[in-house]
Parts: structure tokens; sequence; C-alpha cells
């Protein structure tokens, strides 16, 4: 691609002699080294004219072609794909000059490279991001399409973060508020929030800081995924709670030995759960479930809970039960419907016990859309995995994986009515007293020799996401690589 001229710019390593325009980023960073999330500053000589429909941040250099399409505001499809949402304001001018403030707002590629180009005034600068990206705070609070507020905000990350206390001011002309550590008061160590002391009477859309402190003199990247109005407020409407399970906030749960499991109402929420080692943050959706792990079996619990609609508003109620006794949980972890080899022979359907006792399996039966296939009597011991086969599974047919070492066959007449859908079915595993203890939804795994897995053993049967496709690990602890297109 031809090196496009660029007239009087310079990087903000250099130090012009005579004012021209040139790019600084927030965070301060290198133009060869930028972060995922900035803020772009285009400095302008006082006075300049500036067409902010003309500014903009591109995948990939630019060339002089394209520089005069947006020159005159008339972009190519091509290149109107290459542009980076963003929102572009005029920052009050300092003394001697002024700014053009670029705020993507979705995070960028590391090592991939953008152009921030200007039609008015004529100006390109290439920017590259570090390939080792730093931490990264997810935004999960209100949920994409259905906020309905620009008050309030949460962002987690994988780990805890030190106490923040900042006041903020989301750009552009957004409202102030304060940025604290905790999704609430006193849980969810891993999370920051955004709340405002009023109520914005404007829908946005705005955006947050680019960083926040993560501790050891270190920074993380905050998702900026704008803050807007995007839906009216939602009615909290209370679930009525099936046989065997009790009320949880506006929810209901059933609780089980180490483990409660929670069902939200039919409305998106953000449920913030404290106490008894518990420091769970979890945004569900409609019905959506979530778990609650880590607790004492046998044990009276007392939890701290607050439930979060899309318009920020808590609402705070307290939960107290008594786990029951220490128990299996046998779940399905892994499908191989379509495997490189022999059909139906090398199909597998993977078990895990992530319990703290033995499961006899005796009494188990697992289905399919075709039927049933009960499980041969077997100890499944806790943290051990076994695989439902066909009796002529073979298990080094040396075209896919083999089971771990040590993995327990369960050896079955037939997996299926005539073997296990390549296209996807719904599958089911009812224990011993016929209750349903796990199930796997109709997807489809589009290459042969690809499983369907489950993200991790804790995962939510109904929770969107807990099985995706990946390379099969029989017998061993799922690692999610994802389907090779």
């Amino acid at each position: 691609m031809p090196e496009l001229p660029r007239p009087g710019v310079v990087s903000s390593e250099e130090a012009p002699s005579a004012f021209s325009p040139y790019v600084t980023l927030s965070p301060s960073a290198s133009l060869d080294a930028a972060p995922q999330v900035f803020r772009a500053y285009l400095r302008l000589p006082a006075g300049s004219v500036v067409d902010l429909d003309r500014v903009g941040l591109f995948e990939g250099e630019l060339g002089a072609g394209h520089l005069r399409q947006i020159v005159h505001g008339e972009l190519s499809k091509a290149l109107s794909e290459r542009r980076i949402p963003a929102l572009t304001w005029v920052e009050e001018p300092p003394a001697d000059d002024m700014v053009i403030v670029v705020a993507p707002t979705v995070p960028l590629n590391p090592g991939e490279v953008y152009s921030l180009a200007s039609g008015v005034p004529e100006t390109v600068e290439t920017l590259r991001i570090a390939q080792e990206a730093s931490p990264f705070l997810s935004r999960i609070w209100p949920p994409l399409g259905l906020s309905a507020t620009t008050s309030f905000g949460v962002w987690c990350g994988p780990n805890s973060l030190p106490l923040i206390a900042d006041v903020i001011e989301l750009e552009p002309d957004g409202p102030a508020g304060t940025l604290r550590r905790d999704a609430v008061d006193g849980i969810g160590h891993a999370c920051v929030r955004f709340e405002s002391t009023r109520e914005n009477t404007d829908d946005g859309p705005f955006i947050g800081p680019p960083t926040v402190a993560v501790g050891g003199g270190g920074v993380g990247g905050l998702d900026p995924r704008p803050f807007m109005v995007e839906a009216p407020p939602v009615e909290l409407r209370e679930s009525a709670c099936a046989e065997g399970e009790v009320g949880f906030g506006p929810g209901c749960a059933s609780v089980s030995d180490d483990r409660i499991l929670v069902h939200s109402p039919e409305m998106p929420l953000l449920w913030a759960v404290g106490g008894e080692g518990v420091d769970l943050v979890a945004a569900a959706g409609p019905g959506e479930p979530f778990l609650i792990s880590e607790l004492m079996p046998s044990a009276v619990i007392n939890l701290k809970v607050i439930a979060i609609d899309v318009a920020g508003r808590p609402l705070e109620s307290t939960f107290s039960s008594t786990t029951l006794d220490p128990m299996p949980h046998v779940i399905i972890n892994e499908v191989l419907a379509n495997p490189v080899g022999a059909e139906p022979a090398q199909e597998w359907v993977e078990l895990y016990n992530d319990g703290t006792v033995a499961a006899q399996l005796s009494g188990y039966i697992l289905e399919d859309v075709g039927g049933q296939t009960p499980l041969p009597t077997a100890t499944l011991l806790p943290g051990a995995f076994a695989l439902v086969v066909n009796e002529t599974f073979q298990e080094d047919d040396e075209l896919d994986p083999s089971p771990a070492e040590g993995t327990l066959l369960l050896r079955v007449p037939k997996l299926g009515k005539n073997g296990l859908a390549n296209g996807g079915e719904p599958l089911r595993l009812r224990d011993f007293a016929g209750k349903i203890v796990s199930r796997v939804p109709a997807l489809k795994v589009s290459r042969p020799g690809m499983s369907l897995c489950r993200t991790t053993p804790r995962a939510p049967d109904g929770l969107a996401g807990t099985f995706v496709a990946s390379y099969p690990d029989p017998g061993r602890e799922n690692m999610v690589k994802g389907e090779v297109e």
C-alpha cells in the first residue's frame, strides 16, 4: 500500500518546533504501542475549522484514495466497514489550541494497526495496539440493548481490585458521579461501578474513563461500551417458585449440599450475593440460572442478596437456609456425536462427578430424542470422568483422541436410537429417582471430530454459552479451544 503523505502531523513523541496538528493518547502511550482502550486527542491550532462527521478511526493503514473519500465525506462500502465505532467531540479548548477527542467504543485488537483520520482538517496518523494486552474489565451491566439508565454501570474482571473512589464525569457532557470498587457496597471485589448522584435526563451516548487502577501500580482497560438509554424500565415481577424451590430475592432457588441454583424472574437482573465466603456477581437474563457454589454442606447459611434492574435500581434482601448433606453431582460434560472414526461405534457421552461423594450409576438413564439408555452398574468417584460408549467402541482407533488413562468406560448395547445425531439433539440425564440432573441443548457441531463441551463443570445447563464446540478431551478436564472454521 502506498505511503500516505501526512500533512504536518507528528506523533506525541515528537515536540514540534512550530504548532501543527499532532496526536496524543490517554492513557499516555506510544502510538506504536497503544492500549486496547484509549482516547485519542487530535490537537489543532486554535480557531481551526473542523468537521466531526469526517473524523474517524479505521482498521489498517489508509492510502491517499481513502483520505480523499474521507475529505469528501463519501465513504465506499469497504471503507465504511473498516470504520471503528467511536464517539467524537471537540474538547473545551485550552488557551493555545483546540482538541478533537476520538474515543473508540469497542476494545481494539492487540497487535493490529489502525488509522486515525480527519477530512477537515486533512490529517492521518497510524497507531498500533500493543501486542501484550493489559488487564481488561468487561461491562456486564446494564445489558446491551436493554439499558434504561445512563447513571449506573458495572464492569468486572477476573481478579480482586484495590479500593477505588474516584469522582468522574461521563463524556461528552454526561452525568458526574463516582467510580467505586464493588458491584454494590461490599460485594463484587473484582468489579467497579459508576453511580451518578442524579438521574441524567439525556439518553446519551456517553463513555466512561478508559482505565482503572488494578493494584500494584498497574491499570486495566474498562470496556468502552457507551452508556445509553436503550429501553424503558421493566417492572419488577417476582417468580412463582416450583415445588422444591424457595424464594431468593425476586427469584427462586434450589438448595443443595455445597451449592444453590438460582433462577431469575422473567426479567434481566444483576445479582450480587455475599456472606459465608461468597462474593458473587452474576448478570442473568430473563429466567436464566446462576450457581452459588463452595458452600459448607450440612450448615446454616445466611446470605445478603441484592438484585439490580436495568435502570440501576437495587432490591435488597436476605436469604437463610440449611444446606444438605454431601452428595454426588453427575453432569453431562462433553458429547462427541460426529467422530472422524466409525459411526456410531466411536461416539460417546462424557459424564463427570462434580460432587464430593461417589455416585452409584445404577438406575441413571441417558435420554435422547429416540429413547432411553440405562447406564450399567458402576461407581463414579468424586472428580472422576466416565464415557458412555457403544459396545463396539475402540479406545484407540487412531482417528479420534483416546480416553485418558483410567477413564471409566460405560459400555451399553446402543447409545441413542440410531447413534447420536450429527445435526445436534437434546440429551438429558436422569438419576435413579427420575430427576433430570443434567441436560445438553440441541447444538450442531459443523465439523467431524469436534465435540460439544461444557465450558466449566458448574456452568448451569440453561445458561447461554454453557456448551461450545471444541476439540475433544475424553476423560480430561475440558480445555475449551474453540472450533476452527
